[in-house]
C-alpha cells in the first residue's frame, strides 16, 4: 500500500501540514502584524470581526420582496383598454413613507386583455425586455416588474414634466433653437436603440415625457421591433398614422429608417403646429403620406427646410440616416450646427422648458381628465383568466441599481447590469428563462384560455382588424384593443388646423 497515502513524517514523528495563506498568517515582527488565529485555533478578536451567517448577511437583496403591497396609490395618470398608469409611492417594510418620497409611475396591465392576442403578448414581453436591457439618459428607466394572478406591473421612473405634447400644445409651435434641443435628445435616444438592434416605430409628442429638469425621456416601447440589423426588414403595420413612414403604410417592408421619417414628422410638428401629412380621416392621411408633396412654410430657415426635406424622403434608401452611419449624417447636418453632442448627452445644456411643479406630488402637467378621478387598482375578475396558464413566466425584474442600493454591507460587491436578452426574430422567441418557441407556447396557452372563457358566442372571437392604443395616456403607453372584429369602423377625424390632438397607435393583427 506504499505510495497510496503520501505522508511526510517529521523527526518527532508528527505530521507536517502545509497551511495556506487563507488559513494562517505568520507574525511579521518588522511590521507588527499579529496572527489572525491564536494558539487555540480561535480568531484573534483584536484584529478580526466575527459575523453570524444568515440569509440577511449573506445576501441582503433577498430580505424584501417587492410587490403590489409595497406601494400606495397617489393619483391616476392615464387609462386605456389594457389597464392604467398610476402615480404610486413606495412604502418601507413597516408600510411607512420614505423621506423624501419615492414616487414611481405604476403601469398596470390586465393579463386577460393582453392574452387574447398572440401579438399583444409578444409586444408586452418585448417592451419589458427592452426596458430591462436599455439604459440611457433619454430613455425611461424600469425599476421593478412583477405580476399577480390577474395583472402585470411595470414600475417605471416617474416623470413629473408630463408629455412633450402638453408643452407643444401650450406653446403652439417651438422656435428652431428650442426644437433643435429636444430633437437632439430624441435623436440620441433613437440612435442608442438602433445600436442595440431595436426599431422604435412610434415616435410622437405623446410618447416623449419630460423629467423634473426639462430633459426628455422616451417612453412606450410596446411597438418596438428587436433584433434588427442593417439591411433587415420587418412588415408589421404599426405606429401612429400621422407619423408612419410610407414603407410601413405600403407594407413593403421597413427597417431603421422609419424612425428617421418619424423624427422628421415630429420636427415638422414642432415647427408648424401639425404633422406634415394629415387628412380628415385615416384613409386620406395615408393617401397624403404616399402621394402628397411636402409643403414647407416660408418662415422656416434654410437649415430647417433642408433637414425636413432629407428626413421626409418617401424613398427610404434616399432618406437621411438610412445608411450604415445611421444617425451620423443627421447629427452633422447644419440644423444642429450649434449642438455640442457630448454636452447634450451628459445633460450639460440647460433645457428651454422649466418644469414648474410645486411639490413631488404635483400632477398638474398631466391630463386633468385622469388626475381628477379617484385612483384605485381595481380587482380582476379571475373567471376570465386562468392563473394556472402563466404565459408571462419570467416577467419579474429588479433594476441592478436597486440591487446595488440594497447591497449596503461592505462584503457584498456591487452587481453589474444584466445582459440584454434576445427576444424574437421571425418565428423564434426567447423567454427570460431561455425557453424557445414562445409563439407556439403562447398560441397553445391562448387556445386553452379561450376554451375556458367560452361562455358566450362573442367571447371566442379574436381581434381581426386593428389593435389601437388610446393616446390620452400621458406617454406611459396604455393600449386599447379593438375587439369588435369589424373591418370598417369609422376612423377618428384629424383636424387640419394647427391644433394638437392625441393620436392613436395601431398594429394590424
Amino acid at each position: 500500500m506504499a505510495g497510496v497515502f503520501d505522508l511526510e513524517l517529521t523527526e518527532e514523528g508528527g505530521r507536517s501540514e502545509e497551511l495556506s495563506d487563507d488559513e494562517y498568517f505568520e507574525t511579521d515582527e518588522s511590521s507588527g502584524r499579529q496572527q489572525e488565529y491564536g494558539g487555540d485555533g480561535l480568531p484573534n478578536e483584536e484584529i478580526m470581526e466575527t459575523l453570524e451567517l444568515s440569509a440577511q448577511t449573506v445576501n441582503p437583496s433577498i430580505v424584501r420582496k417587492i410587490g403590489r403591497e409595497s406601494f400606495e396609490i397617489v393619483s391616476l395618470l392615464g387609462k386605456g383598454g389594457y389597464g392604467k398608469v398610476l402615480l404610486a409611492e413606495m412604502l418601507d417594510e413597516n408600510r411607512k413613507k420614505y423621506d423624501p418620497p419615492r414616487l414611481y409611475a405604476m403601469k398596470v396591465l390586465k393579463k386577460a386583455s393582453i392574452a387574447r392576442n398572440q401579438k399583444d403578448t409578444a409586444h408586452t414581453r418585448a417592451e419589458r425586455n427592452i426596458l430591462e436591457a436599455v439604459k440611457h439618459p433619454f430613455i425611461v428607466d424600469l425599476h421593478y416588474a412583477f405580476q399577480t394572478d390577474g395583472k402585470l406591473y411595470l414600475i417605471l421612473e416617474y416623470l413629473p414634466g408630463g408629455e412633450l405634447f402638453t408643452h407643444l400644445e401650450r406653446e403652439g409651435i417651438f422656435m428652431e433653437d428650442m426644437a433643435s434641443f429636444y430633437l437632439g435628445e430624441i435623436l440620441l435616444a433613437i440612435e442608442h436603440l438602433h445600436t442595440l438592434g431595436v426599431i422604435y416605430r412610434d415616435l410622437k409628442p405623446e410618447n416623449v415625457l419630460l423629467d423634473s429638469k426639462g430633459h426628455i425621456k422616451l417612453t412606450d416601447f410596446g411597438l418596438c421591433k428587436e433584433s434588427i440589423s442593417l439591411g433587415d426588414i420587418t412588415h408589421t403595420f404599426c405606429g401612429t398614422i400621422e407619423y408612419m413612414a410610407p414603407e410601413i403604410v405600403q407594407r413593403s417592408g421597413h427597417g431603421k429608417a422609419v424612425d428617421w421619417w418619424s423624427l422628421g414628422a415630429l420636427m415638422y410638428d414642432m415647427l408648424t403646429g401639425q404633422p406634415p401629412f394629415s387628412g380628415e380621416n385615416r384613409k386620406k392621411t395615408i393617401d397624403k403620406i404616399l402621394r402628397a408633396k411636402l409643403s414647407l412654410p416660408p418662415y422656416l430657415t434654410n437649415e430647417a427646410r433642408g433637414l425636413l426635406k432629407k428626413l421626409l424622403k418617401k424613398n427610404p434608401s434616399e432618406r437621411l440616416g438610412s445608411g450604415p452611419d445611421d444617425a451620423g449624417p443627421i447629427k452633422s447636418h447644419a440644423f444642429f450646427r450649434h449642438t455640442n453632442w457630448n454636452d447634450l448627452l451628459h445633460k450639460r445644456i440647460e433645457p428651454p422648458i422649466k418644469i414648474g411643479v410645486t411639490s413631488a406630488y404635483d400632477v398638474s402637467l398631466f391630463d386633468t381628465k385622469f388626475t381628477k378621478q379617484t385612483p384605485c387598482d381595481s380587482p380582476v375578475d379571475m373567471s376570465v383568466f386562468s392563473p394556472s396558464i402563466n404565459i408571462f413566466e419570467g416577467f419579474t425584474y429588479v433594476a441592478p441599481s436597486v440591487l446595488a442600493d440594497l447591497a449596503t454591507q461592505p462584503w457584498i460587491s456591487e452587481r453589474g447590469p444584466r445582459s440584454p436578452r434576445k427576444s424574437y426574430k421571425g418565428e423564434s422567441y426567447m423567454l427570460n428563462n431561455g425557453l424557445e418557441g414562445f409563439y407556439q407556447a403562447n398560441a397553445a396557452a391562448a387556445h386553452d384560455i379561450a376554451a375556458q372563457r367560452n361562455r358566450g358566442p362573442q367571447q371566442c372571437h379574436a381581434p381581426t382588424t386593428v389593435v389601437a392604443s388610446s393616446r390620452p395616456l400621458n406617454g406611459y403607453d396604455m393600449e386599447e384593443m379593438d375587439t369588435s372584429g369589424a373591418a370598417g369602423g369609422a376612423p377618428p377625424a384629424t383636424s387640419a388646423i394647427p391644433t394638437h390632438h392625441h393620436r392613436r397607435s395601431c398594429t394590424i393583427s
